[in-house]
C-alpha cells in the first residue's frame, strides 16, 4: 500500500514539472514572439549632392547698316545683343574687332581702303574711354543704349541717350563693354549704336567690317 502512494506521488510530482517545464517553455516562446513583433531599426542620413552647369547663350543682329555718309555729317544705326545664362553672378559682354588687318583705329575697309579713325578713343575696357562725340571725330565709333539695355542703371559711362552720349573705337582685343552682376531667370538685351563720320577725302565706296561679341559669365 505505502508502495502504491509512493508510486502514485512520483507520478504527480513527475506531472507537476511536467507542467511547470511547459509553462516555462510557453513563457519563453512567448517572450521570443513577443521580441520578434516588436521589432527592432537603425536609421542612417544620406545627403544627396548635386550640381548645375553654367550655360549661355548669345544672339546678336547678324547685320547692321548705317545708313550713306557725308562728310561732317554723321549717321548712326542700332543693333542688339541677347544673353540667356544661368549663371548665379550674371555675365559680361565683350566686344572686338575682327575684320581682316583691323587695327585699333580701322574698323570699316572697302577693297584695300580704310575708314580711319583719326580722333575717337579706342575703347580699353574702362569707364574713362568713352567720350562725346565732337565734329573732329571721324571715323566709326559707337556705345551702349541705356534705352532698350537691361539693368542700363550700371552703364553711366557711355553717357545719357541724345543728350550727352558717350562713343569710343571698337578694340582688336576684346573688351567689357557691359556687365550683369547678378542671377537672372530671363534674357538681357543690350543695345550698341553705331556712329560714322568720314573726312571729306574718303573714297567713296561700300565698306564692311565684323565685329566680334562675346558673353561670359561672370
Amino acid at each position: 500500500m505505502e508502495k502504491n502512494k509512493n508510486k502514485n506521488m512520483q507520478t504527480r510530482d513527475k506531472r507537476i514539472l511536467l507542467v511547470i517545464a511547459f509553462v516555462a517553455f510557453a513563457g519563453i516562446s512567448l517572450a521570443i514572439i513577443s521580441i520578434k513583433a516588436a521589432g527592432t531599426s537603425d536609421t542612417k542620413t544620406t545627403t544627396i549632392n548635386a550640381t548645375v552647369s553654367e550655360t549661355m547663350a548669345l544672339t546678336c543682329d547678324a547685320n547692321v547698316a548705317i545708313p550713306a555718309v557725308i562728310a561732317s555729317t554723321p549717321q548712326t544705326a542700332t543693333s542688339n545683343c541677347s544673353a540667356l545664362t544661368n549663371g548665379a553672378a550674371g555675365f559680361s559682354l565683350k566686344a572686338n574687332a575682327t575684320t581682316a588687318g583691323a587695327t585699333a583705329s580701322q574698323t570699316l575697309v572697302s577693297g584695300s581702303t580704310w575708314i580711319t579713325n583719326t580722333a575717337l578713343a579706342t575703347y580699353d575696357g574702362t569707364a574713362g574711354t568713352p567720350a562725346a562725340w565732337t565734329g573732329t571725330f571721324k571715323g566709326l565709333g559707337f556705345r551702349v543704349v541705356t534705352a532698350g539695355t537691361t539693368n542700363a542703371n550700371t552703364l553711366a559711362y557711355w553717357g545719357t541717350d541724345v543728350s550727352a552720349e558717350k562713343f569710343a573705337g571698337f578694340p582688336v582685343t576684346a573688351q567689357s563693354i557691359y556687365n550683369y552682376g547678378s542671377y537672372s531667370a530671363t534674357s538681357s538685351t543690350v543695345v550698341i549704336q553705331y556712329k560714322l563720320d568720314v573726312p571729306t577725302t574718303q573714297k567713296a565706296g561700300s565698306y564692311t567690317g565684323t565685329v566680334l561679341y562675346t558673353a561670359t559669365t561672370n
